[in-house]
This record gives C-alpha cells, sequence and structure tokens, in this order.
C-alpha cells in the first residue's frame, strides 16, 4: 500500500494541469461555478420564505378537520357554503364544535398617504378563537368592539408609521373596504 501512495505521488498531476493551464479560463470557470451557486442558495432562500409565510395561518388553526367550499382555489380565494353544512358537522358523533370563519381580501386605505392596498382579513367568533395565536386569544375583548380590528405589528413597508401611531395611543382613523374605521384602539398588535 506504501508504494502506490508514492507511485501516485510521483505521477504528473495531469488534471491539475490542464486546469492551470490558462489561468484566466480557470478563474472564469470558477465565478461562473460560484454565481450558480450563490442563484441556487437565494431561490432556496426565497422558497422557505414563501412556504413559511404561505403556511404561517394554516399552521396556527385549532382544529382537526377543516371544511371549505369545493369552489374554493387558495386561503385568498375562498368561496361561501350554506351554513347548514356547519350544523350537519355538529351532528355527527365525536365532533365537539363547528364555528365559522371568513376570510377575505379587503381594500385597506392607508391614512398617511390615502394609498389603496388590499389585505387579508380573517374574521371569526370572538367565543371561539380559530387560532392557537396567544397574540390574537390574549385580545379578543379588544376584537369585540364594533370597528375594531388586530393588525400584525410584523407587517412590512408602508404600515410602519401606522403600527408606531396606534402603538403610542393616537387615535387614527382609516377606511376598510369603504367603511370607515376609527378610534385610539383601533388596532390591537399582533406578534407573530
Amino acid at each position: 500500500m506504501p508504494n502506490l501512495i508514492q507511485q501516485l505521488q510521483r505521477r504528473m498531476p495531469l488534471g491539475w494541469l490542464q486546469l492551470t493551464q490558462n489561468k484566466v479560463q480557470l478563474l472564469v470557470a470558477l465565478s461562473g461555478v460560484a454565481f450558480a451557486d450563490v442563484l441556487i442558495l437565494i431561490q432556496l432562500g426565497f422558497q422557505g420564505a414563501l412556504q413559511s409565510s404561505g403556511v404561517v395561518l394554516h399552521t396556527k388553526l385549532n382544529g382537526d378537520i377543516f371544511i371549505m367550499s369545493r369552489r374554493a382555489l387558495t386561503i385568498v380565494n375562498m368561496s361561501t357554503f350554506p351554513r347548514r353544512r356547519l350544523y350537519q358537522a355538529m351532528d355527527i358523533t365525536g365532533v365537539k364544535s363547528a364555528e365559522a370563519m371568513y376570510v377575505s381580501l379587503i381594500v385597506w386605505r392607508n391614512p398617511q398617504t390615502r394609498e389603496q392596498k388590499q389585505l387579508l382579513m380573517v374574521g371569526f367568533n370572538p367565543d371561539k378563537p380559530p387560532f392557537n395565536f396567544p397574540e390574537i386569544n390574549s385580545q379578543l375583548d379588544i376584537i369585540k368592539r364594533p370597528d375594531t380590528i388586530l393588525f400584525d405589528r410584523q407587517a412590512k413597508g408602508i404600515y410602519g408609521k401606522l403600527i408606531s401611531e396606534v402603538g403610542s395611543g393616537k387615535t387614527v382613523t382609516t377606511e376598510i373596504s369603504k367603511r370607515t374605521i376609527s378610534g385610539s384602539s383601533l388596532l390591537g398588535m399582533l406578534n407573530q
């Protein structure tokens, strides 16, 4: 075995000589491979972020079985179904409760810039919360008030100034789907 290693060490490293013969070409090839690796890592990061943010709501739902309309495409593009289906579900042995949850895109007007943006709005019976979000469940008394919503504190972009104003106790007036909502307790804060 030691003879074999010595023989291999004495042989001319043909592969290495071919690589280093033209150093510029080697650098260009290494740069191309490094660039492709960086792109792959960026794409994997985007994929991970998309998957984790896209399923936050689903993973925090408190339930075993969920009934959706067959016409529903995604959680953003839901379709309604008759309420009697919930009552039929409650008649099944072993079912503890069946509650409605409403999910819709709404048009929200930023009170500072007056720009309109779409937001995902989730409505539910505050006496029977469907989520395992302690931040939501601890503020159920806030959303029992008329025209009051909870807003995610970690929302990015144009919501930063609004979140800081509400956090400091200022009265904020805004518009959601052509309905005016105002008050210092307009938005309860969420942390995911």
